[in-house]
């Protein structure tokens, strides 16, 4: 039997090409159109970035150094920058523009740019606030509403000025917008910087004693605490005054004619030793037509305090040849037990603490009603022991709260920080001066760091005061309320 016979076919030889100039070019141009594809699908994304990007851009004018001053002078106006596509491009990989401009604009051909910018010029102007201005910007012109240009006073309905009255001022924005323009040599990118002034205006009432409804009705303690402890022994005849609690006089201040704005309420409270007065005549440092604010400023309790029960005074008095002796009052939130001069936290009476937290919730509740028993619509802020009681007040509530904004205070180490509580989401904004001698902050950031390390959200700023007043912050104090006020209600109502 004969083997039958087979040819077996060996595997075809493979053969490697060299790409040649073709081939790498047809990869090259392949790898383009991916890149293409990607810098095409984050122009959305880059959108944002670079509209936010348009008044640094514009100021690369020639001259724009010196615009500051004349920007003070315009009230309305146009003004143009007209910049070349390659020095767009230039700007946009400095370190001025930011990381994410920067990471864009290395891999962005010029073609890419310019049609990520002619996009932009679809969109609607970057709208920015540049704030009021003064008619006496000089030291000697205040922080009043009257210094203000556009400044207008009128009555609200029958009553005379000095009960209510409708408060107006201009406030001044600038509009940016974008476009690109052919040439025959390099694009060109035009610029436009639009100057508009805007008037804001406030009702402000002023709620004085025996011609408004009280605040509050709890009662507190006038005699100090110190005082108190002494009234034991009758042989003192130490006299022990309780009085109504009734927060007055106030300061109300309500939108005029904002029906599209969310409506928010802010409860206000002034440092030791003032009073709400101080602030009728500033509706500008809340309001800058952001949201429908109302805005409610009660005053503290006039009291005695522990640490100052030495301070006597001599007054006239009818009754007493050469007149009496009366131990000093302040209109103060709660006593102080001691005065430490700033270098450390000062005990208090908590009593009176606790009063004047059932006060603030009592009016929490009732401007809830106003706004529909929405709660985080309701704002509450202070300044310096203001700051304190306020906090205090806003971590003891039971129901969420807007939000807190506090200058130049801190947070009690009696104040109760409950983890995961109704206010663990509510935006908590603070301010501190770098030069306050009061409220020190090697020991004010360790009450801070209480609120951080139980997850609040927590926001801290620290800054100075133009005007050089430490603690007793001037009118920065405006800037940085309305600063807070726009973040969180903007938060809120998107």
């Amino acid at each position: 039997m004969g083997i039958r016979a087979f040819h077996c076919r060996r595997p075809p030889k493979v053969v490697k090409q060299r790409k040649g100039p073709a081939v790498r070019r047809h990869a090259h141009s392949r790898a383009l159109r991916l890149t293409g594809r990607v810098l095409v699908a984050s122009l959305p994304h880059i959108a944002a970035p670079l509209r936010a990007a348009l008044p640094k851009l514009w100021k690369r004018g020639p001259g724009r150094g010196k615009t500051r001053r004349r920007d003070s002078e315009l009230e309305t106006g146009d003004d143009r920058t007209v910049l070349s596509l390659s020095s767009v491009r230039a700007w946009l990989r400095s370190a001025a523009a930011g990381k994410a401009l920067n990471q864009w604009a290395e891999r962005a051909s010029d073609l890419m740019l310019g049609r990520a910018l002619r996009q932009l010029s679809r969109s609607a102007p970057l709208r920015l606030r540049m704030g009021f201005r003064f008619q006496d910007p000089s030291q000697h012109g205040g922080w009043e509403v009257s210094n203000l240009k556009g400044y207008r006073e009128t009555r609200l309905g029958r009553m005379p000025l000095r009960v209510a009255s409708v408060v107006s001022w201009h406030s001044y924005w600038a509009a940016f917008r974008v476009h690109v323009q052919k040439h025959d040599s390099e694009d060109k990118v035009i610029i436009d910087r639009q100057l508009l002034t805007r008037k804001l205006s406030t009702a402000v009432e002023k709620q004085r004693r025996g011609e408004a409804r009280q605040l509050s009705s709890g009662r507190f303690h006038v005699t100090a605490h110190s005082r108190r402890q002494q009234a034991v022994d009758k042989r003192k005849r130490i006299k022990v005054v309780r009085k109504q609690a009734d927060l007055l006089p106030a300061v109300v201040m309500k939108p005029v004619a904002s029906p599209t704005l969310p409506r928010y309420t802010l409860i206000f409270l002034h440092g030791m030793g003032e009073v709400a007065m101080r602030y009728a005549d500033r509706p500008h440092y809340f309001h800058d037509g952001s949201a429908a604010l109302k805005v409610l400023i009660p005053t503290a309790p006039l009291r005695e305090i522990s640490c100052f029960d030495t301070w006597w005074s001599k007054v006239k008095s009818r009754d007493v040849k050469g007149g009496r002796w009366r131990l000093e009052k302040f209109n103060s939130w709660y006593d102080y037990i001691s005065n430490r001069g700033g270098r450390k936290e000062d005990a208090i009476d908590i009593d009176s603490l606790h009063r004047t937290q059932e006060s603030l919730h009592e009016i929490i509740a009732r401007e809830a009603e106003e706004l529909g028993g929405r709660t985080d619509r309701i704002i509450l802020g202070g300044k310096s022991q203001g700051c304190v009681t306020a906090l205090d007040a806003v971590l003891t509530y039971p129901k969420r709260l807007g939000g807190f904004i506090g200058l130049v205070g801190h947070l009690l180490s009696c104040t109760p920080v409950e983890e995961n509580g109704p206010q663990i989401q509510t935006p908590l904004h603070f301010y501190h001066e770098v030069e306050d001698d009061i409220m020190q902050w090697h020991w004010v950031s360790k009450m801070e760091r209480r609120l951080r390390s139980s997850n609040y959200n927590v926001r801290s700023f620290r800054g100075k005061d133009p005007e050089g007043n430490g603690h007793f912050v001037g009118g920065v104090e405006g800037a940085w309320i309305r600063k807070s006020l726009r973040m969180i209600c903007e938060a809120r109502s998107g």
